[in-house]
């Protein structure tokens, strides 16, 4: 009995500090996500846009044209793959994911709060000629986090521009 009090007592401390820490698990990037401002979305209908799309639709920050604050335009996504690095027989030892995206915010009078912007992010991997399908599925992996990684710098710039706009109407 000692030993279950001592385990629950160890698990619920160990939770509280991970709540309190800011730590926050992969995949709930918009669990912060705090915004006044309406959003209207547009462009080019990517993965990143739809990330973006479901994290401010599920916090119901999504409006139309009509009733929004804010407008955040998404386009020309690109995702290239190069080799990296090579093995002394010639074949590729490591490849290079580079995502690049581009976006754009304005207010409801159209004035630019945020120019026509380019994220790009890189990541890369090892390839083993002798697991192919392995590097296929980092390869998917690395894709996925690019995108969640643009879609958060996107929502970061939208929830900075809200706060500056707020702090400046009061």
């Amino acid at each position: 009995m000692n030993k279950l009090l001592r385990l629950t007592t160890v698990t619920c401390f160990a939770l509280l500090l991970a709540s309190c820490s800011g730590w926050h698990l992969r995949g709930s990037e918009n669990a912060g996500l705090s915004l006044n401002s309406r959003i209207f979305l547009s462009g080019q209908t990517s993965e990143t846009y739809r990330i973006v799309e479901q994290s401010l639709s599920r916090k119901g920050l999504l409006d139309s044209a009509f009733n929004s604050d804010l407008f955040v335009t998404i386009d020309n996504e690109r995702i290239t793959r190069r080799s990296a690095s090579v093995n002394s027989d010639s074949t590729t030892a490591e490849f290079e994911l580079t995502l690049k995206i581009n976006y754009d915010i304005r207010d409801n009078k159209k004035k630019i709060l945020r120019p026509k912007t380019e994220i790009e992010l890189v990541r890369s991997y090892n390839f083993n000629q002798n697991d192919i399908s392995s590097g296929d599925k980092e390869d998917a992996i690395l894709r996925k986090d690019l995108r969640r990684a643009a879609a958060r710098q996107i929502i970061q710039q939208l929830t900075i521009l809200d706060r500056i706009r707020n702090q400046t109407s009061e």
